[in-house]
């Protein structure tokens, strides 16, 4: 556990320095603004990012309790057994403060990220990508139906017909097929075969094969076609006229 007159030089050199901060401690918060809120005794994890931006955290959930947007004009003051950091905007008026009463850490750095944030597919888009644009999967594959049930083993993602009239299911995922895919997609198409008494196809649509997985294809006559998220959210942003999805 820190000093308070040591967590309040950590926090003010952090500030001078531009740094992302990350404090842990126990505290009182009130806020006023567009609205106004208190909060009482607890343990928390308060955030001021680079840009300003200031997020507290209670040890529970995703969702910040309390935040400021970038920019807020920063102070800190210990002063006997309490520490308080403010941060405050000029327009709108709003002040957030917290009152540590005991802080067990500050850590702070100076933080590079120039990436590009890009967001690729779920399977569920996944799924509409192949259903709009077929040939994802192979050419002349043309879907009949999606989310067929196969009786008590669950739902074939897209069932249809292959180039050659083929009955054939199609299972995706967003992540390298393993093991256990392989089983499911065989177990699917074994049903859709004694339902229908013909020959089925089955293929599993990824990223990538897990090296366990490629004997047990080979095995039970389960085929394999790489398809990205990535390539399927490009399919998509055409199909909607857009240059990328971010």
């Amino acid at each position: 556990m820190l000093r308070l007159d040591q967590a309040e030089e950590a926090i003010r050199e952090a500030v001078a320095k531009q740094q992302t901060f990350v404090v842990f401690g126990r505290c009182t918060v009130k806020y006023q603004g567009r609205s106004a809120s208190t909060l009482a005794d607890g343990e928390r994890v308060l955030i001021v990012k680079q840009d300003r931006s200031v997020l507290l955290h209670r040890p529970f959930g995703y969702e910040p309790v309390n935040w400021q947007p970038p920019g807020c004009t920063i102070e800190v003051t210990a002063s006997g057994d309490h520490l308080v950091f403010l941060a405050a905007r000029a327009r709108p008026h709003e002040r957030l403060a917290v009152d540590f009463s005991d802080i067990k850490g500050v850590g702070a750095h100076r933080l590079q990220d120039e990436a590009e944030f890009s967001m690729h597919a779920t399977e569920e888009e996944m799924k509409r990508a192949v259903l709009l644009h077929p040939q994802l999967v192979e050419e002349g594959f043309r879907p009949m139906e999606e989310e067929r049930r196969a009786g008590a083993s669950g739902f074939i993602d897209v069932f249809g017909v292959d180039a050659e009239g083929n009955l054939t299911i199609v299972e995706l995922k967003r992540r390298a097929a393993d093991r256990v895919d392989v089983h499911q997609v065989e177990g699917y198409a074994k049903k859709v075969q004694r339902e229908l008494g013909r020959r089925v196809r089955a293929v599993i649509a990824a990223p990538s094969l897990k090296r366990t997985a490629a004997p047990l294809m080979k095995a039970h006559g389960v085929e394999f076609r790489c398809l990205t998220p990535r390539r399927c959210r490009d399919f998509l942003a055409k199909e909607q006229g857009l240059d990328k999805f971010s």
